[in-house]
């Protein structure tokens, strides 16, 4: 605990945090570094699941390189936010679900794009589709857990508590509408990805 206290009460983490620009500046990054790899691969994990069908999946492959630059932009930023508040962070349970589904995504998104882009890929057969589906609903999933679990450990935990429930009722919320609309506009469980 002292070396993080160090850490934490040092020249460049002060100076970070009393200079409201460079902080801000961080969480810019950080912010935009999340829209790029998140919602990159929240576009490919949609399109895989039935939405834009008219999109060639194949045409998604050339976003990749901004996905990992955003996961690299997230990475390097993630590492100084930590520095500024180590002791809080590196003790909180929360911050540890965020980085334990933050590897299972970056685990699922390295199989997906190699289910969808590799040199194997396997669309054209039910198997394959089917691998597909489940690796993007998983990866919507711990998406929803890592950024959920990133916001919440700003807060106290009768914030985190109501934070954890409101989630919970609208993601259900949502696995409700998506399989009703699914149902009516024709995406099913049995129309796979088309390449």
């Amino acid at each position: 605990m002292e070396i993080l206290a160090a850490i934490e009460n040092g020249g460049w983490a002060m100076f970070m945090k009393e200079s409201t620009t460079s902080y801000v500046a961080v969480l810019a990054f950080h912010s935009i570094g999340m829209a790029f790899l998140v919602g990159i691969s929240a576009a490919i994990v949609l399109r895989v699941l039935g939405v834009a069908r008219s999109i060639p999946l194949a045409a998604m492959e050339g976003f990749l390189p901004l996905m990992y630059a955003g996961f690299w932009i997230n990475a390097l930023t993630g590492v100084i936010l930590l520095t500024l508040y180590p002791t809080k962070f590196l003790v909180d349970v929360v911050f540890y679900t965020k980085l334990a589904a933050i590897a299972i995504a970056v685990v699922v998104v390295r199989r997906l794009c190699a289910q969808l882009f590799g040199d194997e890929a396997s669309l054209a057969t039910a198997a394959g589709a089917e691998r597909a589906r489940k690796l993007s609903v998983t990866l919507l999933g711990v998406w929803l857990v890592a950024i959920t679990a990133g916001r919440l450990t700003a807060y106290s935990l009768a914030t985190r508590v109501q934070t954890a429930i409101a989630v919970i009722v609208v993601a259900g919320l949502f696995v409700l509408i998506w399989n009703f609309a699914g149902r009516r506009l024709g995406v099913t469980e049995s129309s796979g990805p088309s390449v």
